[in-house]
């Protein structure tokens, strides 16, 4: 390996662990063309480029022609390839219902049909975070509401939001815990999974094709994406708006500095920190000289 592919190297490995430590709070962390962290690049099978897929309007809502929601850009996913955060973001539509499905077959799964997903702060009911504190897989819900226990498998995490099925969501809270602006309680705001909803072991041999919505093929968004019926998608609802939506997931990768500019940043550091030690020694040099006057 060449000294500049080890560079390269390391500086992977340094970003990556710099994300994974700081995805752990679930704020959002806006993907773009340009971020460090949640990089958007390349295209899809069928031509598109993911920065255009990630304006909603590749995969619009799909509703009855006389709906004024009828075309606009719809709900996106994001999954990081490398780091395994998964982010939603609902684009300000007030979404009743959000399913996430990762499998490598083409039929439904069931509660033990296996995957990627793990819920280590808790499952079902459990998974819903607190309004203070450590996040958990989903947005903290309104006191006082309840119903359908939130989706926990292994190869799906889903929800319902709101009357008549399931609890409401918060509008108050820790920015890092909440995911609804409106007293409605449904979901509009901006979310991102915690980083163990991944198994860090899986997260390698993860494709974006096998985020899957299953039967609803027939849905106009289901393969404009180019990898199959459905695939690299996944599936939500709208409050108000009549019919099952399907939105993008989209990949996203950490960006990787240039080796020299991690030398650099290095020298900084390993500079800072040599100029804070020779600090601390005059410091305790003139002390000892004060001690012995």
């Amino acid at each position: 390996m060449s000294i500049k592919n080890f560079l390269r190297s390391v500086a992977a490995v340094t970003a990556i662990a710099f994300v994974a430590s700081n995805a752990q709070s679930a704020v959002f962390d806006q993907p773009t063309t340009s971020s460090l962290t949640n990089r958007i690049s390349g295209t899809t099978p069928s031509g598109l480029t993911w920065d255009a897929v990630s304006t909603g309007t590749a995969l619009p809502i799909r509703t009855s022609a006389t709906s004024s929601f009828n075309g606009q850009p719809g709900a996106v996913v994001y999954f990081n390839t490398q780091t395994g955060q998964l982010q939603v973001d609902p684009r300000g539509y007030t979404l009743n219902s959000l399913i996430i499905t990762y499998t490598t077959g083409t039929v439904n799964i069931a509660e033990a049909t296996p995957g990627p997903f793990t819920y280590a702060t808790g499952s079902a009911a459990d998974s819903y975070s607190p309004l203070t504190g450590t996040p958990r897989t989903f947005p903290a819900a309104k006191v006082g509401t309840s119903g359908l226990d939130p989706t926990t498998f292994f190869s799906r995490v889903g929800l319902t939001i709101g009357k008549p099925l399931s609890a409401s969501l918060s509008n108050t809270g820790d920015p890092g815990n909440i995911a609804s602006t409106g007293t409605a309680g449904f979901w509009n705001g901006t979310w991102s999974f915690p980083l163990d909803l991944v198994n860090s072991g899986s997260v390698a041999s993860m494709v974006i094709s096998d985020f899957k919505t299953i039967g609803q093929n027939s849905n106009a968004n289901a393969n404009i994406l180019g990898y199959g019926l459905g695939f690299s998608t996944f599936q939500y609802g709208i409050n108000g708006v009549t019919g099952t939506q399907l939105g993008a997931v989209i990949p996203t990768t950490v960006a990787v500095p240039e080796p020299g500019t991690m030398i650099l940043a290095g020298v900084g550091i390993a500079a800072a920190a040599g100029l804070d030690a020779r600090r601390r020694q005059r410091r305790k040099q003139a002390t000892a000289l004060t001690h012995e006057v």
